[in-house]
C-alpha cells in the first residue's frame, strides 16, 4: 500500500481531475444552451416577419378583391352598353325599316334621329373610356398577380428556412440529449470519485494511526536508549574516576611494588589516553556525532583499553588511591538562531526540532527586525526566507555583510522548491520544505566553527603515523565534525612514502614504532623541500627525556603525549600550529 503522502498526492490529482472534467461539461453546455437561445429568437424573428407578410398578404388579397369587384362592375356597365347599343342598331335598323314609311315624317323624324346619333356617339365614347379603364385595370390586377407570386415565392422559402431552423434545433437537441447522458456518466464517475476519495481517506487516517503508533513505539525505544546511554555515560564516569584515581597512585605503593618497565608505561599511557579520548568524544555527542556503528566500535574500544589497564595496573599494584575525578567541559550553552521568515507553517516545522537539538530559536518575520535582532543577539546562525519582507532575502544579505557586527554570522538561504537557482557567497542554501535532519547538521557544524572559524583553520589534509590503531580512530573521531581528510599508516617508512608523495598540510607522528622510529621520519620529511615547511605534530606514549625534547626542538610544532591527551587541547594545538599555510608555487 502506498504510503500517505503518495495517496493524497494521487487523490489530489483525481478530485483536480474531476473537477475540471465537471467545468469542461458546465461550460459546453452553457454554450449549447446559449446557441438553443439564439436559435429560439430567430423563430421568433421568422415568426412576426411571416405574421407580417401573411398581414400584408392579406391586405394585397383584400385590393384583388376590390378590384374583382370594380372588374364586375365595370363589366356590368360595358354589357349595359353593349345591350344598349344593341338596342341602338336595332332602332336604327328599325329606323331604316321605317325609313320609307317615315319619309312622311322625315323632317321631324331626322332631328330625332341626329340626336340619337348623337346620343349613340357619346355612348360610344363612354363605351372608349370603359375600355381604357378596363386596360388599366388589367395592368394592376398583372401588377398584383406578380406581387402575389413573388408573396408565394418568399413564402415558400420561409418554409424552407423553417424546416432547416427546426432540422437544427433536433440537432441541437440531440447534442443537449447526449450531453445530458456524458454528464449523467460523469456523475456517476465522480459520485465514483467521491467513494474513492473516502476510501483512501480511511486508509490515509489508517496509516497515520498507525504511524502514530509506530511513532510512539519508537519514541518509547530512544527513551530507553537514551536511559541506557545515560547509564552507559555514568559508567564511563565512574572508569575515569578510576583511571584518575590509578595514575594517582601513592608513591609508597609504586616504591614498594618496584618502578613500571617501559613497555608497562606504554601500555598503561596507550590504554589512559584510549579511555579518555574514546570517553570525551561519547560523551560530546553534540560536537562528535555518531553512527551506531561508531558508538559500538568506541564504546568496545574503551571496554578493551579499562581491561588491559586494569590488568597492567593489578599488575604493578592491587590498590587504589583516592584521587578527584576529571574536570568536565561545560556542554550547556545554547546558542541562539536567528529565523527571519513569515511563514507559519515553517515555523512550526522547524522551531520545535532545533529547541530539542539544544538550540534557542528567536522569529522575526522582516528584514529591518532581522538586522536590529541580529545585531544584538549575534546568533550562531541566521536563517532567511528567500521571499521576506519588503525587500527579500538578498537585499538583508547584502545589509548583514555591511555591517561589522553581523559579518562573520553564517548565513542560510530558505528557498521554495518551484524558486529559481540562487548563487549567494557563503551563504548554504535550503530547500523547503526543510529536511530537519540536515537542518541540525548543519547547525552543528556552524556551533563547531563558531569559535574563531574553526574549519578554516583546520588542515585539509592530516597524515596520521602511528601503529596505535585505537589512537588514530581517535584522532578521526575528534576531527570527523571539522570535515578534514585524515589519511593513517602503521609504519615510519610507509608514513615517509606516503607523506613525500601527497604532500599533507600536516603530519601528526608517533615516535615509538616498530623499525623505524618517529626520528628519523622527521629527518627524511625535513630534508624534502616542501614537506620541510610542513609541520609536525608528535603524539606520542613515551615518557620524553630533556635530551628527547632537546632532540626534538625546532623540527616540530608541538608534541602531545598520550598519557596527557585531551581533545580539546590537541583541536587548540592544530588550530595554532596546523593551520593551512600557502605553499610556493
Amino acid at each position: 500500500m502506498p504510503d500517505s503522502p503518495n495517496l493524497s498526492s494521487a487523490l489530489g490529482e483525481t478530485v483536480v481531475s474531476g473537477r475540471q472534467f465537471l467545468a469542461r461539461v458546465e461550460s459546453l453546455a452553457t454554450t449549447l444552451s446559449a446557441e438553443l437561445a439564439g436559435h429560439e429568437e430567430a423563430a421568433r424573428r421568422w415568426a412576426g416577419e411571416r405574421q407580417a407578410i401573411n398581414a400584408e398578404a392579406e391586405k394585397l388579397r383584400a385590393q384583388v378583391e376590390s378590384l374583382n369587384a370594380t372588374l364586375a362592375d365595370v363589366r356590368k356597365t360595358v354589357h349595359r352598353v353593349e345591350q344598349e347599343r344593341d338596342q341602338v342598331t336595332a332602332d336604327r335598323d328599325q329606323a331604316r325599316q321605317a325609313v320609307g314609311a317615315a319619309e312622311r315624317e322625315l323632317g321631324g323624324t331626322r332631328d330625332r334621329l341626329a340626336a340619337a346619333e348623337q346620343e349613340a356617339t357619346r355612348r360610344q365614347a363612354e363605351f372608349a373610356a370603359v375600355t381604357t379603364d378596363l386596360a388599366r385595370q388589367s395592368e394592376q390586377l398583372g401588377i398584383v398577380a406578380k406581387d402575389r407570386d413573388a408573396l408565394q415565392a418568399d413564402q415558400i422559402q420561409w418554409g424552407l428556412d423553417r424546416e432547416q431552423l427546426l432540422a437544427e434545433q433536433a440537432r441541437v437537441k440531440e447534442r443537449l440529449a447526449a450531453v445530458d447522458r456524458d454528464l449523467v456518466g460523469q456523475r456517476a464517475e465522480y459520485q465514483a470519485l467521491v467513494e474513492r476519495h473516502a476510501e483512501l481517506t480511511e486508509q490515509s487516517n489508517k496509516l497515520a494511526t498507525d504511524w502514530v503508533t509506530r511513532r510512539t513505539a519508537l519514541a518509547a525505544e530512544i527513551h530507553a536508549q537514551n536511559q541506557e546511554m545515560e547509564q552507559v555515560r555514568k559508567l564511563l564516569q565512574e572508569s575515569q574516576e578510576r583511571e584518575r584515581r590509578v595514575v594517582a597512585l601513592p608513591q609508597a605503593a609504586v616504591s614498594a611494588s618496584g618502578a613500571p618497565s617501559a613497555e608497562q608505561s606504554h601500555l598503561i599511557n596507550s590504554r589512559l589516553n584510549a579511555l579518555l579520548g574514546f570517553s570525551s568524544v561519547l560523551l560530546d555527542e553534540r560536537a562528535h556525532p555518531l553512527t551506531i556503528e561508531e558508538r559500538r566500535e568506541y564504546l568496545k574500544y574503551v571496554h578493551e583499553s579499562a581491561m588491559k589497564l586494569t590488568s597492567a595496573v593489578r599488575a604493578l599494584t592491587g590498590s587504589h588511591a583516592p584521587a578527584d575525578a576529571a574536570p568536565v567541559v561545560d556542554r550547556d550553552r545554547r546558542p541562539d538562531i536567528l529565523v527571519a521568515d513569515h511563514d507559519a507553517g515553517s515555523r512550526q516545522r522547524i522551531e520545535p526540532f532545533l529547541k530539542r537539538a539544544g538550540y534557542e530559536v528567536i522569529y522575526v518575520d522582516n528584514g529591518p527586525r532581522a538586522l536590529e535582532k541580529a545585531s544584538h543577539l549575534q546568533p550562531l546562525a541566521i536563517l532567511i526566507d528567500g521571499q521576506l519582507p519588503p525587500s527579500g532575502a538578498p537585499a538583508l544579505i547584502r545589509e548583514l555583510r555591511k555591517d561589522p557586527r553581523t559579518r562573520e554570522i553564517p548565513l542560510v538561504l530558505l528557498v521554495a522548491p518551484d524558486a529559481p537557482a540562487v548563487t549567494i557567497a557563503d551563504c548554504e542554501v535550503l530547500v523547503k520544505p526543510i529536511d530537519r535532519q540536515q537542518l541540525v547538521q548543519l547547525m552543528v557544524r556552524f556551533d563547531l566553527m563558531a569559535d574563531g572559524k574553526l574549519a578554516k583553520k583546520m588542515p585539509a589534509n592530516l597524515l596520521v603515523i602511528d601503529d596505535d590503531a585505537q589512537a588514530v580512530s581517535l584522532l578521526k573521531a575528534i576531527l570527523k565534525p571539522y570535515n578534514v581528510r585524515v589519511s593513517s599508516v602503521d609504519n615510519a617508512r610507509a608514513g615517509i612514502e606516503q607523506a613525500l608523495r601527497n604532500k599533507p598540510d600536516l603530519v601528526v607522528l608517533d615516535l615509538v614504532m616498530p623499525g623505524v622510529d618517529g626520528y628519523e621520519v622527521i629527518a627524511a620529511l625535513r630534508r624534502d623541500k616542501d614537506m620541510s615547511r610542513v609541520p609536525i605534530l608528535v603524539h606520542t606514549a613515551k615518557t620524553l627525556t630533556p635530551e628527547d625534547r632537546q632532540r626534538l626542538e625546532g623540527k616540530v610544532e608541538s608534541i602531545v603525549e598520550k598519557a596527557e591527551f585531551q581533545p580539546e587541547r590537541f583541536l587548540e594545538l592544530l588550530l595554532k600550529r596546523g593551520e593551512r599555510r600557502k605553499r610556493a608555487a
